[in-house]
């Protein structure tokens, strides 16, 4: 079972159980140069990871605290770490991206709630 725990300085969140497919993408810091006879080479200077996920429905409760980590990122101008044991990926600073609101009934639950998560090294 694949989750995704979220940490910032407000505490710890653990979101529902994620719904196939989930995302890991690799972004290469790479700089191609092409030489004056034609030839190529690569300066590569890093990889970066990029999660991404989607839930077909989420509850009022549950779009509200994640979106309250999302907000937190402008306000505590530090971005949340995440944890995706059974990825190998353990406390990563991440810039979140959250996906508009699309509120689907009268209880307030969202639909095709998208969550991503973009490496990086240091907090803003």
């Amino acid at each position: 079972m694949y989750e995704i725990i979220i940490t910032d300085a407000s505490g710890t969140i653990t979101l529902p159980q994620l719904e196939i497919p989930l995302s890991l993408t690799i972004l290469e810091g790479a700089s191609d140069v092409q030489t004056l006879d034609y030839n190529v080479y690569t300066d590569f200077i890093t990889t970066k990871r990029l999660v991404s996920h989607t839930w077909s429905y989420l509850s009022k409760t549950e779009f509200t605290a994640l979106k309250g980590y999302y907000d937190r990122q402008f306000t505590l101008f530090a971005y949340p770490t995440i944890t995706i044991t059974e990825m190998g990926i353990t406390d990563m600073i991440a810039r979140m991206i959250l996906s508009p609101q699309s509120v689907s009934d009268q209880c307030g639950t969202v639909e095709g709630v998208t969550v991503s998560f973009r490496e990086s090294k240091v907090n803003p």
